[in-house]
């Protein structure tokens, strides 16, 4: 077999890293011992085991006991022992307990919650300003100029450093991690220089922070106590540079790198400009395909066998994360770049207990910085070879030219960032008597097993809560429990799992449960676990093995076990779980509801309710009014694999003054929904809770609220209409704000005939917002699309309900809308005023006015005329309506003429409206009631047309008596009940089709056919 190389010698990385040799090694074995001989200023070393299998690289990462970071440091190439006991001081270099302590300082700044709640505006703000710093130029070094500039800002303020200060940060950096490549540390005195200068800085912070103590990381660090004790001025040197090469080295070579995979590989580059929705699964492949970091190094703590070879205490091992990720084992076609990927097992970020801290930070630095360069500068492109960096550890780029068409700097909507004055007449600061906490002073065992503070933080919020519900919380961490649980009380174990294995601090309880030793006897608790389910394999995998331990020696479960997921509604899951907690804890140690009664969270502030519901802008000039409802109710459900619409019967508690007919409508002031608002401030990069003024020179010829405060959020909310079709006058506003080629042709075939904007816009219902989604690079200005919006008008349904059958009260019936969108984008299209009002319940206000519809849908004067009525789905609206309004009548003594109901369904049993309240007017002799199903198993399908054909001797002799026919659905449905009525008259009187169309023309222009119908969907 042919020697193999020195994979620690940089050399062998001058065009990239071997793949193809890493793929023939990994093949013959997984585990490789490798020689060191000496090369250039390299005197040689005893050599290292070569881990290729993305399993043993795992294995290796997990297992700390057997795999040390310590003993000979994490650095790749032998140190000398003087320095070993230098290096032990950084926590890259630690094993449990002592990671595991340094570690808890600067978990809770990392957590995801945490980045969200204090970075995330920052990061999109920098990301934006990264690029207005090029974009007029029309080249770049995309390393040195928007790579390298976007984490140092991020780093800066995570540091509390002067943003002009990060440039040193680079400068420390690139001699630290390139001390191999001659351009950055080839000279050892550099080296040095650099770090004693970096030293130098971080001692005077520390200084800074801890005479001034700031909201930052740093300042977070050198305050902080381990065992008691502050930091050492060592420590501290070590920590800072820690946290300056992590935070800044392998984010800006996973977006460089990432850039350059997307240039060398076109089709994938195209694919992500046509869908940017494929960032989130692209970032994940430039970080398998091509990850910063090469590989690490750990030494074993003892003799072993490991991955089919037999190791000795103390030898070096070398895990390559860059051949783990191209393991075909694990990945499908290894070696191709797949930006929709999906699962992504990768370990770039590594494993176990030195999981990178910063993965979700640098996650959403690289989705904001590269949505801003492919939106903004889409035809970004190599402006010449990228020069790599010369290094074994990093797999860094140095420059890297690129080219693209100039664009104009981008900047925010003009805010008012301070918020509007409240009235003072809206305040009534009235004294309260402060509300008693029980006092029955249960105690609450909490622990908690976290490393990145998710599950700290968690188990703080049950903390918080129980104090206030009378327990007496204590929080510890979960190793804290490996030597017994106290019965007093309850216990509460929040915990997260980290690729199937236990966190830092809870790996001690883990050995501790599985012993049959341990017992739980007598120990009442719960579990919460905290995951992320793109992890499916190992999803909660400790958190059950915490539930399932503590059963099986002897503990009784107080409550089902919770599972919060990072990647859905973690808070859901958590708050939902946490209020089914208190019941079950109460009964299990003898509390009553009442002992457990909270102290409300407001009792700081008193609050005086001005108004039950927003009332929105159109409510004046509409006369619309509050209305609350009284009921709301499904009507429809599930049958078999029917696609059955949601149905709600809705009732309101009319205003006095407010009256109505049988047959009037009803208009309700709708809202736009969360999720129609978020993508408006997504696609624009808007605070929804930033306050603005509108101006405008023409103030009168705008339904807009011009020169008044409103959050952005309520604008989008309240005013406008979100969802309506694009007009050829919005598309041509979007290609004067278009300059990138692509776009400007798809959005100028729009506009090629009439048929071309019928077929892509029309037909597919695309709202100028859909199609600012389809096309990222159109610059159009939020401005001009706000102009480009039409006023959010009120909605109308008929009235399902008469006046007779209860005065004061009137209800409508809603089809909520919710269906895949006619536009292709995948999203669910869904009604604005239909799930405005099926989010609402009982009690809730409603702006609405009734409306007197104007026409002659009404039941006639003359009660005994006869009358047809024909309707489907909720169609059958006014003729509930009518039903009511006629049984009022009967019971008044009035002589009724016939009546005929047609009802539509598509199954009895899944959307027949009112069913039984039908049934018995028909019973009552109130009308005869016929049906027609569509979607009956077995059976042919029948519409209410087919009914009427049926009928249609018995409807056209009521028709020559005068009768009155009522038609309420859908259009298609009033022209097949046309058709069906056509084709009777033909047949019955064998005349020609003319004849009978001549016919039905005049019946349907009489006042005796009455029609209400909207268009089908």
């Amino acid at each position: 077999m042919a020697t193999i190389p020195d994979f620690l010698d940089p050399g062998l990385y001058t065009d990239g890293v071997p793949y193809q040799l890493l793929d023939e090694l990994r093949e013959q074995a997984p585990v490789q011992w490798v020689d060191e001989p000496a090369s250039g200023s390299f005197d040689g070393g005893p050599g290292y085991w070569l881990v290729l299998s993305h399993e043993l690289v795992s294995q290796v990462s997990r297992t700390p006991a057997d795999f040390s970071s310590s003993r000979g440091t994490a650095f790749l190439r032998e140190q000398r022992p003087s320095d070993i006991a230098v290096l032990r001081r950084m926590m890259l270099h630690m094993d449990p307990p002592d990671h595991t302590k340094l570690r808890k300082i600067v978990n809770k700044a990392f957590t995801p919650m945490a980045i969200r709640k204090t970075l995330f505006d920052s990061i999109t703000h920098h990301a934006r300003e990264v690029v207005n710093t090029v974009c007029e130029k029309g080249s770049a070094d995309l390393l040195g100029e928007i790579a390298a500039e976007m984490p140092l800002l991020i780093l800066a303020e995570l540091l509390g450093v002067p943003a002009e200060d990060r440039h040193l940060l680079y400068s420390w950096t690139n001699a630290l991690v390139g001390i191999d490549d001659p351009e950055y540390g080839g000279d050892p005195q550099v080296f040095l220089d650099a770090f004693a200068q970096m030293f130098a800085y971080a001692r005077a912070k520390t200084a800074e922070k801890r005479a001034n103590p700031t909201n930052d990381v740093w300042s977070t660090v050198v305050n902080a106590e381990v065992d008691g004790e502050r930091l050492s001025d060592g420590d501290l040197d070590r920590f800072f540079q820690l946290l300056m090469i992590a935070g800044n080295e392998t984010t800006r070579n996973l977006i460089a790198g990432g850039m350059n995979m997307l240039f060398t590989h076109p089709d994938q580059f195209d694919r992500l400009r046509a869908d940017i929705s494929l960032l989130p699964t692209a970032i994940e492949e430039m970080l398998r395909f091509n990850p910063s970091v090469i590989q690490f190094r750990r030494t074993v703590t003892r003799d072993l066998e490991f991955g089919g070879v037999q190791m000795k205490e103390n030898d070096r091992v070398v895990i390559n994360y860059a051949a783990a990720n191209r393991d075909p084992a694990v990945f499908a076609d290894p070696h191709t770049f797949d930006i929709g990927r999906d699962p992504n097992p990768h370990n770039s970020f590594g494993d176990g207990t030195h999981f990178c801290l910063g993965s979700n930070l640098a996650r959403l630095q690289v989705r904001a910085l590269l949505t801003e360069l492919l939106t903004r500068l889409p035809d970004i492109a190599p402006g010449g070879d990228p020069e790599r960096m010369r290094s074994n550890f990093i797999n860094g780029i140095k420059r890297m030219p690129v080219v693209f068409t100039p664009s104009a700097r981008v900047v925010g909507v003009d805010v008012e960032e301070a918020a509007a004055q409240q009235d003072s007449a809206d305040v009534a600061p009235a004294a309260s008597t402060p509300e008693a906490a029980p006092t029955h002073q249960t105690p609450l065992h909490i622990f908690f097993g976290s490393n990145f503070g998710t599950a700290e933080e968690t188990a703080q919020i049950i903390a918080d809560e129980a104090k206030r519900r009378g327990f007496a919380p204590d929080l510890a961490d979960l190793d804290d429990a490996a030597n017994g649980l106290s019965s007093d009380g309850a216990v509460i174990v929040v915990t997260a799992t980290y690729n199937g294995t236990p966190p830092d601090n809870a790996g001690v309880f883990a050995q501790a449960i599985e012993s049959s030793s341990f017992s739980a006897t007598g120990i009442r608790y719960a579990v919460f676990g905290c995951g992320n389910s793109e992890w499916d394999k190992t999803f909660q995998h400790f958190p059950r093995v915490v539930d399932a331990g503590l059963a099986a020696a002897g503990g009784t479960r107080i409550g089902e076990r919770g599972e919060g997921d990072a990647d859905g509604d973690f808070d859901e899951s958590f708050e939902t779980w946490l209020e089914s907690l208190w019941p079950a804890l109460a009964a299990a140690v003898g509390l009553s509801a009442d002992d457990l009664s909270a102290t409300s969270r407001t009792d700081r502030f008193r609050i005086e309710v001005v108004s039950p519901t927003r009332p929105g802008p159109f409510v004046e000039s509409r006369g619309a009014v509050p209305m609350r409802l009284t009921d709301a109710r499904g009507l429809t459900r599930q049958v078999g694999d029917l696609n059955i619409k949601t149905v709600r019967h809705i009732e309101f508690e009319l205003p006095a003054g407010t009256t109505y007919a049988a047959g009037d409508h009803l208009g309700v002031i709708p809202h736009n929904g969360p999720d129609l608002v978020a993508r408006v401030v997504d696609r624009f990069n808007l605070d929804p809770a930033a306050v603005i003024v509108i101006r405008a020179d023409d103030a009168e010829s705008t339904f807009l609220p011009v020169g008044e405060r409103i959050s952005l959020g309520d604008l989008l909310r309240d005013y406008v209409e979100l969802q309506g079709i694009a007009s050829r006058r919005n598309v041509e506003a979007m290609l004067e704000h278009t300059r990138y080629p692509w776009t400007r042709d798809a959005l100028s075939g729009l506009l090629e005939s009439p048929e071309a904007f019928r077929v892509n816009v029309i037909d597919r219902r695309k709202s100028v917002l859909d199609l600012l989604e389809e096309h990222p690079a159109c610059e159009l200005p939020f401005e001009s699309y706000l102009e480009s919006l039409g006023p959010l008008a009120p909605r109308y349904y008929s009235i399902s309900s008469s006046p007779r059958s209860g005065p004061g009260v009137c209800s409508i019936t809603v089809g909520v809308l919710a269906e895949d969108a006619r536009s292709g984008s995948g999203l669910t299209y869904r009604g604005v005023c239909s799930n405005f009002l099926d989010g609402k319940r009982a009690g809730d206000d409603v702006y609405a006015f009734v409306r007197d519809t104007s026409t002659t849908f009404r039941l006639p004067a003359d009660h005994s005329v006869p009358v047809i009525m024909i309707g489907s789905g909720t169609g059958l609206a006014p003729f509930r309506g009518f039903l009511a309004e006629r049984a009022g009548l009967a019971a008044d003594g009035a002589q009724l003429g016939e009546a005929l109901v047609i009802a539509g369904a598509r199954h009895p049993q899944a959307d027949l409206l009112y069913a039984d309240e039908f049934r018995e007017y028909g019973r009552r002799g109130i009308a005869r009631i016929e049906h027609a199903f569509s979607r009956v198993p077995n059976t042919p399908k029948v519409y209410v047309q087919d009914r009427v054909s049926e009928l249609a001797e018995e409807i056209l002799s009521k028709v020559d008596a005068g009768a009155h026919v009522y038609l309420c659905g859908a259009s298609a449905m009033a022209d097949g009940v046309g058709d069906a009525l056509i084709a009777a008259f033909a047949n019955r009187g064998g005349v020609d089709v003319d004849i009978a169309e001549k016919w039905f023309a005049e019946l349907s222009a009489s006042p005796r056919y009455h029609v209400d119908v909207w268009a089908a969907g």
